[in-house]
């Protein structure tokens, strides 16, 4: 009976304790929920930006922009606001055949009608202080694949529609210069680009239809041959005339050595003369002289069997004798 009186006694106490012990633990879920729900909250409004990157809030709710915000930076923004963002580096656009390139390569038609392949690169940034008209007006970041890209697909075939084959080949850079300049107009022009920078734009190659190839080494080989014949032809004139040269050298010569032969004889003649004013014998120094110059060996003999002059036989002959 007394355990019965006590226990009642107490009953109100216990009942205190336990109501506020599940009091404060409703107020600690109800803080931890907060605590929770405010730290997911704060997770959900922080935007941050690494080196490189821009970026611009738009409102749904309101139909505004705020920024541009660039990177590296940390900025609050409402759960339910959107965010449009970029590089701002530059960025390498490749048109060509590479397995890697990001678009393929151009087909042009020339003026004569021949279809080539051009492949162009070219290189651009984005100014982040201009950042915010560039993002309403292509809030999906699509102005490469919408503008850039078609444009220079456009200005190549519209500038290689001006040239025929022949010159698209032997005016490469002109037909460069013309592209880029083009180019760059448009794109300094459009209102809609005052962010985009370009930076360089380069003619990667030209690919020519295979018929157009072998026509031109066809007529490189031809004009090797000519070149070869003119070659051939040069060296066989420098070569006749290098004969005739010589032939005309030895005549010269000759005729010079001619001269001062007869010069020598005539001297000598006049000397003779004045030292014996016999003109026999003169005529026997000319006829010696005569002689001279004959190859075989001649015998003057007079009316007896005794030769009056008798000219030596050359050296040649002596050997040959012998």
């Amino acid at each position: 009976m007394y355990r019965e009186i006590l226990d009642w006694s107490y009953e109100p106490e216990e009942r205190f304790k336990r109501r506020r012990s599940a009091g404060i633990w409703k107020i600690a879920t109800v803080f931890i929920v907060v605590i929770l729900a405010s730290t997911i909250l704060v997770a959900l409004c922080i935007t941050s930006l690494s080196p490189g990157e821009v970026a611009v809030v738009y409102d749904p709710l309101f139909k505004s922009y705020s920024g541009p915000y660039i990177g590296p930076a940390v900025f609050l923004k409402a759960p339910w606001q959107g965010l449009i963002k970029d590089f701002y580096t530059i960025d390498y656009i490749d048109m060509t055949t590479e397995a890697r390139a990001d678009y393929p390569p151009i087909t042009a038609l020339t003026k004569d009608g021949v279809e080539i392949t051009i492949e162009e690169s070219f290189t651009y940034s984005i100014d982040p202080n201009l950042f915010l008209d560039l993002a309403k007006n292509y809030p999906r970041v699509d102005y490469e694949e919408q503008v850039l890209v078609p444009i220079m697909r456009q200005i190549v075939r519209d500038v290689i529609a001006s040239y025929t084959i022949e010159e698209v080949i032997s005016n490469r850079e002109e037909l460069a210069t013309k592209i880029e300049e083009t180019y760059r107009r448009r794109i300094e022009s459009d209102p809609t680009l005052k962010a985009i920078k370009l930076h360089d734009v380069m003619l990667r190659g030209i690919r020519l239809p295979d018929r157009i190839k072998q026509a031109i080494e066809a007529k490189i080989a031809a004009y090797q041959q000519k070149i070869a014949a003119e070659y051939e032809r040069e060296r066989i004139l420098t070569l006749a005339n290098a004969t005739a040269m010589e032939k005309i050298i030895m005549a010269e010569g000759e005729a010079e050595a001619i001269l001062l032969r007869a010069e020598a004889i005539k001297t000598a003649l006049t000397r003779i003369y004045n030292a014996t004013g016999d003109l026999e014998v003169l005529r026997i120094y000319v006829l010696l002289e005569q002689l001279q110059r004959v190859e075989r060996p001649i015998l003057i003999i007079g009316g007896g069997a005794t030769p009056l002059i008798t000219i030596p036989q050359s050296s040649e002959d002596n050997i040959t004798r012998r």
